[in-house]
């Protein structure tokens, strides 16, 4: 009796519905694994966002093109996905960056499959401002970054080549105009690149103005190609 209390108090819990979980991954039971909101297979390869045409790139980024190649995400983000990603980088659950990065991995892998997606040369992520990771303990998108680096086996960036250099308002808390000019020289290249062809990780992509600011002074320190690779994707502002 006592062996199977602890077994029951020691056993990991779904981080959404709460069931007791007998998998090998300590975060979701299985069927809440199953039915996250994973992105459509009819999506924009340069945005990700749905469209009903069978092409690969949408009108509205055929008519003002995105700055990156391709935007590769495993969710929308729905009620679900924002409140693990909340619990990721609001609740000290960094952890959770296993979770994300497993499932970023095997999308990238289908890409690789289906697609014949090229791999990039190098990762490198979304800087965090000093003060706003000293606060939090940890930048979630170099977590991810890291576990993505070794999982498929791709060099990543050193953090201090790739700065957030002003200390800028959340994201969140903005309109779209306003994230634009929030986004205004927020980021620094402190050494030149070697490589040409790198994936830019985030948590989420919103409206796309953090990695348009992110990827205008990368490109300004040599990168050819940028991809964004991210945990989810807002499908509607």
């Amino acid at each position: 009796m006592i062996r199977k209390l602890s077994i029951t108090l020691l056993q990991p819990r779904c981080y959404l519905c709460d069931m007791p979980i007998d998998n090998p991954q300590p975060f979701l039971c299985l069927l809440c694994l199953q039915e996250l909101p994973y992105l459509p297979n009819s999506h924009c390869f340069r945005c990700a966002l749905p469209q009903r045409k069978n092409q690969q790139q949408c009108d509205e980024c055929n008519q003002q093109t995105p700055p990156w190649q391709q935007l590769i995400a495993c969710m929308s983000y729905t009620l679900e996905c924002q409140y693990l990603i909340k619990q990721y980088k609001f609740s000290q659950q960094p952890q959770l960056h296993l979770l994300f990065s497993g499932l970023l991995s095997r999308t990238i892998t289908s890409n690789i499959m289906q697609h014949n997606y090229n791999l990039p040369e190098a990762l490198i992520c979304i800087p965090l401002h000093k003060k706003r990771q000293a606060k939090r303990g940890y930048n979630q998108a170099q977590l991810l970054a890291s576990a993505l680096s070794k999982q498929l086996q791709i060099p990543l960036i050193a953090e201090k080549q790739f700065i957030r250099a002003r200390y800028t308002a959340p994201q969140a808390q903005q309109t779209a105009v306003e994230r634009c000019a929030n986004m205004h020289n927020a980021f620094q290249v402190t050494q030149r690149f070697s490589v040409k062809h790198i994936a830019l990780i985030d948590d989420v992509v919103t409206t796309g103005e953090t990695i348009k600011a992110a990827c205008l002074t990368l490109f300004a320190a040599g990168i050819e190609r940028i991809d964004i690779w991210c945990i989810a994707r807002t499908l509607a502002d």
